[in-house]
């Protein structure tokens, strides 16, 4: 079996996994183990979000596997759903936009790869970022938990609201609430350029830092959607604003604008970060055509994300 590359490179081994030479090769089979469902009583799914599949792994002796249960995981692997376009691209759409994240926007994010099934299927690697290397983990509340909207027994309750609601949950748990503030004004530009239609409440969460301080948690599970479904601008309802307000076509910088101004934001700190993040979209074009995304998802990736930006003719 061809694989796209056998091993890690340093700096992806330093990220990843402290410097430990670890293989990108899983002992696993995509065909036998996810798809036939025979994973065993030895794996654990952590958690599901919308239709992919998460499971706990650990290193051991260079190699990654799945986390018994009670055992606690140091990554997060995320095999490719079946039912979507495009869907072998899913991996690398996750590591691309979440490389770009770190990389080019200058955002906070969980470090995350690439790694392989024995039958050549790639699969979606991140390192949590809420343990500690001593191995305690950091008390993290997302804000859909926050919100307390999942009280009330509705799967679907991450999507109610708007981000000027999510904003204020924000700020009102931050221990430096105009820094993250704007971080998160940051964090909701760049999942609307990078088309990110399931930034949803689940995806943003507070972190405790082990000091006593609640801060904004890094960027996590931010793709490209439009790579694989027809879906809206915002995944939150209700949009940017509470009240729901009509979004227009191309005055997107007057829309992000306002929306600054309305989670407390003063337009000079709105203003550079809008045209912080537009000036970093040729950056993105450019590291396209060196992704592991498929000739024909690089086409789509581009199409799109100049669709967003033409959406700012208003910036000058």
């Amino acid at each position: 079996m061809k694989f796209a590359f056998t091993e890690y490179t340093p700096a992806q081994k330093q990220a990843l996994f402290g410097g430990v030479s670890v293989s990108p090769i899983l002992p696993y089979s995509y065909k036998e183990d996810m798809l036939a469902g025979k994973r065993g009583e030895s794996s654990a799914a952590i958690s599901l979000s919308g239709a992919q599949t998460k499971m706990s792994l650990l290193v051991q002796d260079g190699i990654l596997r799945f986390a018994t249960p009670g055992e606690q995981g140091t990554h997060i692997l995320k095999p490719h759903p079946q039912r979507f376009a495009l869907q072998r691209d899913i991996p690398a759409n996750e590591e691309f936009c979440m490389r770009m994240c770190r990389d080019v926007f200058r955002l906070p994010a969980a470090e995350s790869g690439i790694c392989f099934f024995q039958d050549g299927v790639p699969a979606y690697l991140t390192r949590r970022f809420d343990l500690l290397p001593d191995g305690r983990k950091l008390h993290m509340e997302d804000l859909a938990s926050l919100s307390g909207q999942l009280l009330r027994g509705n799967s679907n309750a991450k999507y109610h609201g708007s981000y000027e609601e999510l904003a204020e949950i924000v700020a009102g748990t931050s221990s430096a609430k105009l820094l993250d503030t704007r971080q998160f004004f940051r964090m909701v530009l760049v999942n609307f350029i990078l088309c990110n239609g399931d930034a949803h409440a689940k995806n943003f969460s507070m972190i405790d830092e082990d000091n006593g301080a609640w801060r904004l948690a890094p960027v996590y599970d931010v793709m490209n959607t439009r790579l694989h479904v027809a879906d809206a601008d915002f995944a939150m309802g209700k949009g940017l604003f509470r009240d729901a307000r009509e979004i227009p076509r191309n005055q997107m910088g007057a829309f992000f604008l306002s929306w600054g101004e309305a989670i407390g934001l003063n337009a000079r700190i709105t203003t550079k970060e809008i045209r912080h993040v537009l000036a970093c979209v040729p950056a993105v074009i450019k590291a396209l055509s060196s992704s592991d995304l498929s000739q024909k998802a690089q086409r789509v990736f581009r199409y799109h994300l100049k669709q967003r930006v033409q959406r700012f003719q208003d910036v000058s």
